[in-house]
C-alpha cells in the first residue's frame, strides 16, 4: 500500500488520498504476470531503476507476435463442454497475478490492470458476455482491496466489437462500477474508436493515438486526465507501431506534459529469445527512459501542475517587434489575415493546426509554463509569460538532458537564445 493512499482523478489530474500530486509515467508490459518466475523477477528488478510509476497489465495470458508462450496456469477450470468456468478460478493462477500487483505496490508503481483483450489464443476473450460478468465478479473481488489497482476495461475495446457489442460493453463499464467500492480508477482503451471519455463512470481518458496535438484539446473539454498510454514503441520491428527511435518516444512524452496531459512508454526491440519488454518484460534496452526519468523530475519539481493553453490565432503577433507588427498591420496581408482565415476549410484548418501545433501548457496559478519546441529549430523565441510576475526561465535540451539559465528573473516577453535544433524546451518557474 502506497504510503500516500489511492491515487483518485481530481479535475484533470491525479492525486493520492492524502492530497500528493501524482504525475504517471507510464510502461508497458502486458503479459508480465505470465512469464516464468525468474523472468518476472528480472522484470521487477529492472523496474527498480526505470523512470515508471505506472505499468499496464492484462489479466488475462496474451498471444500475439514475439508472445506465444502458454502460460503457467490459466485463470479457470473448464466445464465438460470445454468452456471456460469463471464460477471454478484456479488459485494458483490468482495467487499469481496479485503477487505480481503487490510487488509492483511495493516499489510505488500503480497497475493499470487490463481485464479484457482481444489478443487471445485460449477463448478468454469469446466467452458469453454472462461469463464475461462473472469472470469480473470474481476479478473485482478478488483484486479489488490492492490499492494499486485501476482498472482498464479493455486494451483495444473496439478490436472486440465481433464478441462484446456496445451495449455489452456499456454494461461491462456499469458493472465494474458497481463493483468498486474503493472507488479505483476506471478508463476504457481503444484501437481506433476512442471510448467516450465524458462518461460518468470513466475517471479519465486512455488513448491510442500517433499524434498528440488535439490531446490538449481533449483535456479541456472533458475536464478530466487523459492519458496517451500508446503512441507506438521504441524499437526496431516491422511493424509501424513498434520502430519509434528514442529521440520520438522521448518528443511524445513531452508532447503530452506540454498538452496538459500523460504518456505511456513501450518497447520493442528485437530480442533472440523474444523477449519483448513491450509484451515479456526482461531488460529496458531503448534510449528513452532515461530521458523520460529527466522529465519527470522536471515536472514533479514545478511548483503545480500544467494545463493546456490555447494561444489565440494572433497571439504570435504579440511577439513580433513593434516596427515589425506595424508594418504586417498597414499592409495586405495584415487587412486580409484574419478573412483568409474565416473562410478556411475546416479539413485544410484541422491539418495545418496540427502542422503547425505548438505545445504549451501553463499552471492553472500561472506559476509555471513550459513550451516544447518538438522539431522546430530556432536560434531564438519570445516566449510570452503570464503577466504581473517574474520568473526564472530555463532551456531545457530535452534529449542531452542538459539546463541552461537563461533568466533568473524576467518578466512580460522574455527573448530566449536557442540552439537552433530540435527537441528544445523551455521552462519557466514564478520566482516569489
Amino acid at each position: 500500500m502506497s504510503k500516500h493512499g489511492m491515487v483518485k482523478a481530481v479535475g484533470t489530474h491525479f492525486e493520492y488520498e492524502d492530497g500528493t500530486m501524482f504525475y504517471p509515467f507510464g510502461t508497458t508490459i502486458y503479459a508480465l504476470a505470465h512469464q516464468t518466475p525468474e523472468l518476472v523477477e528480472e522484470t521487477l528488478n529492472t523496474l527498480k531503476d526505470a523512470p515508471f510509476n505506472k505499468v499496464r497489465m492484462c489479466v488475462f495470458p496474451k498471444h500475439y507476435q514475439f508472445n506465444n508462450n502458454e502460460p503457467q496456469f490459466y485463470p479457470f477450470e473448464k466445464r465438460e463442454d470445454g468452456t471456460w468456468d469463471p464460477q471454478k478460478p484456479v488459485k494458483e493462477y490468482w495467487d499469481n497475478l496479485e503477487y505480481v500487483i503487490k510487488r509492483l505496490d511495493e516499489m510505488e508503481i500503480q497497475c493499470d490492470l487490463i481485464l479484457f483483450h482481444s489478443y487471445d489464443n485460449w477463448g478468454f476473450a469469446t466467452m458469453s458476455q454472462e461469463d464475461n460478468l462473472k469472470y469480473l465478479e470474481y476479478c473485482l473481488k478478488r483484486l479489488g482491496d490492492l490499492d494499486n489497482v485501476w482498472w482498464s476495461l479493455a486494451n483495444e475495446y473496439d478490436l472486440l466489437l465481433s464478441e462484446i457489442t456496445m451495449e455489452q460493453w456499456y454494461e461491462i463499464e456499469d458493472f465494474v462500477a458497481k463493483h468498486n467500492p474503493k472507488g479505483h480508477l476506471i478508463s476504457n482503451h481503444n484501437c481506433f474508436l476512442l471510448w467516450d471519455a465524458s462518461r460518468e463512470n470513466i475517471t479519465h481518458g486512455s488513448y491510442q493515438i500517433k499524434c498528440l496535438a488535439n490531446v490538449g484539446r481533449d483535456v479541456k473539454k472533458f475536464n478530466k486526465p487523459i492519458c496517451v498510454d500508446e503512441c507506438c514503441y521504441e524499437g526496431n520491428i516491422a511493424a509501424n507501431w513498434g520502430n519509434l527511435s528514442g529521440e520520438e518516444m522521448t518528443a511524445r512524452f513531452w508532447q503530452a506534459i506540454a498538452s496538459g496531459a500523460y504518456c505511456t512508454h513501450g518497447e520493442t526491440f528485437l530480442d533472440e529469445n523474444d523477449v519483448l519488454w513491450w509484451s515479456k518484460g526482461g531488460k529496458l534496452k531503448g534510449k528513452s527512459p532515461a530521458r523520460i526519468k529527466f522529465l519527470r523530475d522536471i515536472v514533479e519539481a514545478l511548483p503545480a501542475p500544467l494545463e493546456p493553453y490555447q494561444a489565440s490565432f494572433f497571439e504570435f503577433l504579440d511577439t513580433l517587434p513593434d516596427e515589425v507588427k506595424a508594418d504586417f498591420d498597414s499592409n495586405p496581408a495584415g487587412r486580409s489575415f484574419n478573412l483568409a482565415h474565416g473562410q478556411q476549410n475546416h479539413d485544410d484548418d484541422v491539418i495545418m493546426s496540427v502542422c503547425d501545433h505548438e505545445y504549451i501548457a501553463r499552471a492553472k496559478d500561472e506559476s509555471c509554463l513550459l513550451k516544447y519546441y518538438y522539431q522546430r529549430c530556432q536560434a531564438f523565441d519570445n516566449v510570452k509569460l503570464p503577466e504581473g510576475k517574474k520568473f526564472k526561465v530555463e532551456v531545457i535540451d530535452t534529449w542531452e538532458m542538459k539546463k541552461t539559465v537563461a533568466y533568473e528573473s524576467a518578466e512580460g516577453f522574455a527573448k530566449v537564445d536557442l540552439p537552433s535544433k530540435p527537441y528544445m524546451a523551455v521552462v519557466a518557474t514564478e520566482v516569489k
